[in-house]
């Protein structure tokens, strides 16, 4: 068996390695009660509609960039934001930094700052039980744009 075809599994990254950051009116937090973060481009086509042709046309016209985080609810920052939003009627925005670099991996270092970003949704403000479970939210929300200063390099056997 030839394993130079074969994807080294170090290479597969582990996503406990990773790092998130806030940044709310120049002060950056790092988010360490983080549970999971997840950030998406969701990109929407348009149909093309071509003579000749009985296939479907697809363009590309638009991206979305939205995240979700779930955090242990040991910060009130986000409530300080909707208490902004609430008496002033706009929302502060927050820039968003996620890395991770396994060392593990032969791919290096990798970073992307969510830009300009807005909540939506839910913000937890209280929570009572009469069990042992952690207070946990899910914060989420919209980025405007999304910068990458750091990109994995492509492993070797690519």
């Amino acid at each position: 068996m030839n394993t130079k075809n074969v994807m080294a599994t170090n290479d597969a990254p582990v996503a406990k390695y990773a790092e998130v950051f806030v940044t709310l009116k120049g002060k950056r937090y790092a988010m360490l009660m983080c549970k999971n973060f997840e950030g998406k481009a969701s990109i929407s086509n348009q149909d093309v509609p071509r003579m000749g042709s009985i296939i479907m046309g697809k363009k590309p016209t638009s991206v979305e960039l939205s995240f979700t985080m779930t955090i242990y609810k040991c910060t009130e920052i986000f409530d300080d934001v909707l208490d902004e939003f609430m008496s002033t009627g706009v929302m502060p925005t927050m820039d968003i930094q996620t890395s991770n670099e396994d060392p593990a991996t032969s791919m290096g270092r990798t970073s992307k700052v969510y830009n300009d970003c807005v909540l939506d949704g839910d913000v937890l403000l209280s929570l009572a039980g009469s069990e042992d479970d952690f207070i946990e939210q899910e914060i989420s929300g919209f980025a405007n744009s999304i910068t990458r200063p750091e990109k994995y390099k492509n492993p070797a056997y690519m």
